[in-house]
């Protein structure tokens, strides 16, 4: 990719960047049906990595890039905070992928089965219990380790949709003010990118 030479260019990359995640939340991916309850997660998770290495390389772009304006630095801070957040959040649900397969693919009864979460012991409301029935079968699990597994799919399917419409949102939050350059001026907490003041928020919050 060419130098970046213009805000007009840098705000066009971010709003690239935020439409690449916004666009993983609805990635198409076949599900087997002897894992339906991973569905709500299986497209994100697979298009996770090629999102991922797409901000790398967009990162890499203004990296490279030999103009150090303050449009440029603000673009940076805010790509790398879009980034670092969006690796984390694919990184949790990776964990929450892992852990729901623990459960379902060890033995029923098995002392080394470890429990679901208190809060996602019983199906979805909306679920007919027929349904749940089936769809157990046909993964060969107990119908309630079953609706665990996918009330756990659901949940993390829903942190990750909160989080990558938050990053979204932030990318063209910056993207738009790029366009003011009252907005760039060094000079406080407010002339920093919107993303890296949710990220700030977010530690302290942990904190």
């Amino acid at each position: 990719m060419p130098a970046l030479s213009t805000t007009e260019e840098l705000a066009d990359l971010l709003n690239e960047a935020a439409d690449q995640v916004a666009a993983s939340l609805t990635a198409p991916y076949p599900t087997p049906p002897t894992r339906s309850y991973l569905h709500p997660v299986l497209g994100p998770l697979a298009a996770g990595p090629q999102v991922a290495a797409h901000l790398s390389e967009q990162l890499d772009t203004l990296i490279d890039n030999p103009g150090r304006t303050l449009a440029d630095l603000f673009a940076l801070s805010s790509l790398a905070s879009a980034l670092g957040w969006y690796t984390e959040s694919l990184t949790t649900l990776i964990h929450a992928v892992e852990t729901i397969c623990d459960n379902t693919g060890l033995p029923e009864g098995s002392p080394d089965s470890p429990p679901l979460p208190a809060s996602t012991a019983t199906a979805p409301h909306t679920l007919p219990l027929a349904s749940v029935r089936a769809a157990a079968a046909l993964c060969d699990i107990a119908p309630d380790r079953y609706a665990g597994a996918l009330a756990s799919a659901l949940e993390a399917g829903a942190r990750l949709d909160t989080e990558c419409e938050e990053i979204a949102a932030g990318l063209r939050e910056d993207a738009e003010a790029l366009h003011s350059p009252e907005n760039l001026a060094p000079g406080g907490p407010e002339s920093l990118p919107h993303l890296v003041r949710a990220l700030l928020s977010r530690t302290e919050t942990v904190a």
